[in-house]
């Protein structure tokens, strides 16, 4: 049951390799300069099966006043002796630079964006899917510790090799419509939506939704409920089109 529970757990996270969610693991602040996290972690649960865990997952930016890059990586494997639960990894480059003949604004809110990625998933039957495009990213409001607003658009290109050696290229576009609003110490709502069809085929298409509701209770106790779906049109052979998951919980400080 353990290892049953496990796995829906783990594919359902790794569904979402497909569409990764750049806005959330973005740093919100007004400080230049590099700035980031590194995280990992390895576990070995032996009981009736011995079952092995890793994962790693750094994270550096660096921005300036016109320049912004961005590094993400994950890394993800679990096993037991009779099966592989999970394998999947991921590299995501991000470099952006603010247009400021687009606004009359000190601070444009536009920016161009230019992207690549690499990845792999046992799960999902993917050998290696490279990707790399191009496109805009609008501030359409801010108030800080608020609200934020943000739009992108681009488009990029993806080739894709299966476990069966087949392969898949396609030109997407890609579109995301990403928020935070709160009011502090009293709730925070905040959210992405991502809009992935093909360019020469808009019936294939990707949708995924990833949003985060909390209540602070009292001074110590806050009440947070998270949602998430990933829908795919096409998926490929012994893949959900659909994957879902919400969780309600506490988070209780000490103060």
């Amino acid at each position: 049951m353990i290892r049953w529970l496990f796995f829906i757990f783990l594919n359902f996270q790794f569904a979402f390799s497909q569409v990764v969610n750049i806005e959330n693991r973005r740093i919100y602040d007004d400080t230049a300069g590099i700035s980031g996290s590194i995280f990992g972690s390895f576990s070995a649960l032996q009981n009736q099966n011995l079952l092995l865990s890793g994962a790693f997952r750094p994270l550096v930016q660096y921005k300036t006043k016109m320049h912004y890059y961005l590094f993400i990586g994950d890394w993800n494997f679990s096993k037991s002796a009779q099966a592989v639960y999970s394998n999947s990894g991921m590299a995501h480059f991000r470099y952006a630079y603010r247009l400021a003949f687009m606004s009359k604004k000190p601070k444009s809110p536009w920016k161009l964006e230019v992207y690549s990625q690499i990845q792999y998933n046992q799960l999902l039957r993917q050998k290696m899917r490279a990707l790399a495009g191009s496109g805009l990213r609008w501030k359409i409001i801010e108030k800080r510790d608020r609200y934020r607003v943000f739009w992108g658009g681009s488009a990029l290109y993806e080739y894709e090799v299966l476990l069966d050696d087949s392969v898949i290229k396609n030109f997407r576009f890609s579109t995301y419509l990403s928020w935070h609003i709160g009011l502090p110490g009293k709730f925070t709502f905040s959210g992405t939506n991502y809009y992935q069809p093909r360019l020469d085929n808009f019936a294939d298409t990707r949708f995924m939704g990833q949003y985060s509701l909390s209540f602070r209770l009292n001074r110590s106790i806050s009440l947070r409920a998270d949602a998430n779906v990933f829908y795919q049109s096409r998926p490929v052979e012994n893949v959900r089109s659909t994957v879902y998951n919400t969780t309600l919980g506490l988070n209780i400080g000490l103060n």
